[in-house]
């Protein structure tokens, strides 16, 4: 152990912010290398601070230089190689045991990148990090460098030895790739590695990468196939190039190119969990449902272990819980409510704050007939609310299933006010008509907010609840409320009240001021959601001009008189758009009315050609208007007819009509929701 030396050896730009915990995870290393590459912040002070030897060298718009200028000041026999944005998850002891007695030349180590804030938002791939000092080895690339070239051009395969070890990567956060801008460093430097060497598949695959950042889907998709083309099979990251066209493949709706893919690659990479669940979601897409099933259930059957082998690139909970969740969300759609419970249990023993997960064992015992306190009580047990987190998603499945009441009702003890629940807890309250009560708790939860300058989003919802508390209450706005809001919301309620007086003396049709429009959206857009209607109605009076929004919003609400009320008047002074046209088509669709449902469908496809569930709608109404006319063909016939073409061409097209129905086309409303609905 004593003739063991561990360095680190990190590259540094402006790191000031994330550079103290990388540092940190590293205590105890017999040496810190940083290649500095002109930092203007506090990197360097902080880097000397923690013991680290400091280089500073221009910055050449080459990794593998910085590298390899940090390898030549080395004195250690072993070196660890991190980010300035990576934390070691793997205590130093640990590490220094794995390289006790070993004859291989190098590790790779898991990387967790994080890529979300929620738990389950990880991706995790391998790669060398830690390897020999002193054998001569050198980095290559430009930008995603490795060192795995220079250690096999002098050993075989076997001398790179897989390791537990564990690296945490904060660098594909969001707000850090925003702020770093990323993307497009990145790209420049990719774009530099593929003019020296044009062919490089790595760095084709890369480049791709980097436009799915981008939201450039299309030229993904092209630089993966140019990639795929030449790439060897035995590369590495060939099955992520896999992975992500057929990513991309999903995204951009082609399932007639991501199926035959997948059905060849699984051939190669059965034991590759996100490719099952990407065949998976497709069959799900297309209706297939039972096929989906098997599909996620194979990804499911992946021992875990096989993953952490760091083998592929992986999305967390690939053989887990999100199998699992897609099995539970296929049972529901197949009315079988009592499996649909079982896989969303056993999805939350792998990931018990698994949002999507803990909805859907709610809905599902809710649809048994489960009371909503039973159900509030069985959430308790599953995640105990110990913690803010816990309570948070609690709180907001309860949301979801439209369990108001039993909400207002949890002990404030156990389920304090809280910044994180306090918007599903107020909505309650003013669903449930304990309006002076919401009004308290918006005073208390603002004055909390407002102490973090920072938590604009949570003051501007509460704001937004306060208003149609005011209003309900009170037929206005009143000065208390005024008084303590912020200057734009002040702004914004001042105009709609000018704006009502205004109706109030002379009737005009208001122009809406497009710097209060986003409010006004979102205020009709929660009046309905909250179930205060004279206020939505009200703002429409106002401003005719979102009568299409609230239409909209009390379709998806389950409220079907109401909104095909506003649906009328929107046909009738011809401003009815394509969702609107398309909803009144599901509408007549849904009470057995073909021909003109297809009406409808069409207009909507007249209006947004893209509509694709306009066009599945259109289809079912031509599929069941031809079933309808088969079958009254079949009964003019006599009993010597009873089994022939005309039977079969019934059959397939009922079976047509079964698949397409079981296709996301439809809106879909929760179980409180859908027993609510009133028919027009």
């Amino acid at each position: 152990m004593n003739n063991i030396t561990l360095g680190v050896h990190l590259i540094v730009k402006d790191e000031a912010e994330l550079l103290p915990h990388c540092l940190a995870s590293v205590a105890g290393a017999d040496e810190i290398v940083m290649i500095d590459t002109g930092s203007t912040d506090e990197s360097i002070a902080i880097a000397k601070a923690h013991g680290a030897r400091v280089f500073q060298r221009e910055w050449t718009d080459d990794f593998a230089e910085a590298r390899n200028e940090g390898l030549a000041h080395a004195t250690t026999n072993w070196i660890l190689v991190l980010d300035a944005d990576e934390c070691l998850q793997t205590p130093l002891p640990e590490l220094r045991s794995l390289l006790l007695n070993t004859q291989a030349q190098a590790f790779t180590v898991n990387i967790d990148n994080w890529v979300g804030i929620r738990p389950e938002d990880k991706v995790k791939h391998s790669a060398v990090r830690l390897f020999r000092n002193g054998q001569g080895y050198q980095y290559s690339g430009r930008i995603h460098e490795g060192i795995d070239t220079s250690i096999l051009s002098k050993h075989n395969l076997s001398s790179i030895e897989h390791s537990q070890l564990e690296i945490v990567h904060f660098g594909y956060l969001p707000e850090i790739m925003t702020r770093k801008d990323k993307i497009k460093r990145n790209r420049h430097l990719l774009r530099l590695a593929l003019s020296d060497h044009p062919e490089d598949c790595f760095q084709l695959y890369n480049l791709a990468v980097n436009c799915c950042q981008d939201g450039r889907l299309q030229e993904a998709e092209t630089l993966l196939r140019q990639a795929l083309h030449h790439v060897t099979l035995e590369a590495s990251y060939r099955p992520s190039m896999i992975r992500d066209l057929c990513k991309i493949y999903y995204a951009q709706g082609k399932m007639n190119s991501l199926d035959p893919l997948l059905m060849i690659e699984l051939e190669r990479y059965s034991d590759y969990p996100d490719l099952h669940f990407l065949l998976g979601q497709s069959l799900e897409s297309q209706g297939l449902l039972e096929r989906a099933l098997l599909a996620y259930q194979r990804a499911e059957s992946i021992p875990e272990h096989e993953i952490l082998r760091g083998k592929y690139v992986c999305e967390q909970g690939m053989s887990t819980f999100r199998p699992l969740y897609r099995m539970g969300f296929i049972s529901q759609r197949l009315e079988l409510q009592e499996d649909a419970a079982r896989f969303f249990h056993r999805a939350l023993q792998h990931h018990s704050l698994y949002t999507p997960a803990l909805r859907g064992i709610a809905a599902a015992f809710q649809r048994l007939a489960v009371p909503d306190e039973e159900i509030a009580t069985l959430l308790i047990q599953l995640v105990p609310p110990a913690n803010s987190a816990s309570r948070s998603a609690i709180i907001d499945s309860l949301y979801e299933i439209n369990a108001y009441e039993t909400i207002t009702s949890l002990s404030r003890d156990i389920f304090p006010m809280e910044l994180d629940t306090a918007n599903w807890v107020i909505s309650s309250l003013i669903i449930t008509g304990k309006l002076e009560e919401a009004c308290t708790a918006i005073k208390q939860m603002t004055s909390l907010a407002s102490q973090d300058n920072r938590d604009f989003e949570h003051q501007k919802q509460w704001y937004t609840l306060w208003a149609i508390c005011h209003w309900t209450l009170y037929g206005e706005f009143k000065n208390d409320l005024l008084t303590h809001t912020s200057t734009n919301h002040r702004s914004e309620l001042e105009y709609i009240m000018r704006c009502q007086r205004q109706q109030e003396t002379c009737p005009i049709e208001n122009e809406v001021d497009h710097l209060h429009s986003s409010f006004l959206s979102d205020l009709i857009g929660q009046s309905v959601k909250l179930h205060q209607p004279k206020l939505s109605h009200t703002l429409v009076d106002l401003f005719p001009a979102y009568r299409s929004e609230l239409a909209t919003a009390l379709y998806k609400e389950g409220n079907w008189q109401a909104a095909g009320e506003e649906f009328i008047i929107l046909v009738r002074d011809k401003i009815a758009d394509a969702s609107v046209l398309f909803y009144i088509g599901e509408m007549i669709f849904d009470k057995g009315h073909y021909s003109e449902a297809s009406e409808w469908f069409q207009q909507a496809l007249e209006q947004e050609p893209e509509h694709e569930a306009a066009r599945i709608g259109l289809s079912l109404c031509y599929l069941q208007q031809a079933k309808l006319s088969m079958e009254d063909a079949l009964e003019s016939l006599n009993e010597a007819h009873v089994h022939g073409p005309l039977q079969e061409d019934i059959r397939a097209i009922v079976k047509s009509i079964s698949l397409l129905n079981r296709t996301p086309w439809h809106t879909r409303w929760s179980f409180r929701q859908s027993e609510g609905r009133s028919s027009i």
